[in-house]
């Protein structure tokens, strides 16, 4: 059997210059990054940030045929179920057959589908999620963007979009679980692909643990 590549998601920077704070921190600044003033352009989304583990499934005609969280390939086929919980493996084959009761993945049958993780013990279970669950990308992207964005409700500044970070929720734990949760941050998705994430640990004023990326 072959089995498929690995292929990792591309990275995703900060549409912000980052520079290090007196405590040595790696924060934004309101300059805004060479190359990314297309975040302010209209069309583009913002789009929830689910707070998990990046993995991809791979489908043929319908079949998962490989999991890969990131870099790392975690089930191929033949994917066997064992009495013992090797690794932990199993919280990404429930994750993906929750998504797929909830017909997140009914369109797809074959290629790549990158999503998020989320779920008990994974992080810090943000989204406080009763149970593994793979979420699409294109999932969040369809269900889980602001309008008031893409609108231009509010003024696109960095002093605003930094005010906004404070007080940011989940639209996708609102939306799905019925509960209100700080945001870990926002994907903003250009019409012609173009990606560029921001983090509320990625401000000075936040308080907590921080991502090193």
């Amino acid at each position: 059997m072959n089995h498929p590549q690995i292929i990792d998601f591309q990275k995703v920077k900060s549409p912000f210059k980052r520079t290090h704070n007196a405590r040595g921190e790696y924060v934004v600044t309101p300059e805004i990054e060479e190359g990314y003033e297309w975040i302010f352009e209209n069309g583009v989304r913002a789009v929830d940030k689910l707070h998990g583990t990046n993995i991809c499934v791979h489908f043929t005609n319908g079949q998962v045929m490989a999991v890969d969280n990131r870099t790392t390939r975690i089930l191929q086929a033949p994917i066997e179920i064992h009495a013992k919980n090797e690794g932990k493996k199993s919280r990404f084959l429930l994750g993906i057959l929750n998504s797929a009761e909830r017909d997140w993945l009914e369109s797809f049958d074959n290629g790549l589908v990158y999503g998020e993780l989320i779920g008990p013990d994974i992080n810090t279970n943000l989204h406080d999620t009763p149970y593994p669950l793979f979420v699409p990308f294109s999932f969040l992207y369809d269900k889980c963007h602001w309008k008031s964005w893409v609108n231009n409700k509010y003024p696109k500044t960095y002093e605003s979009i930094s005010e906004w970070f404070k007080t940011l929720i989940s639209l996708f734990t609102e939306r799905v679980f019925k509960k209100q949760v700080l945001a870990e941050g926002l994907v903003f998705y250009h019409p012609d692909g173009r990606l560029a994430k921001l983090r509320r640990d990625m401000f000075d004023w936040y308080e907590g643990p921080r991502h090193g990326d």
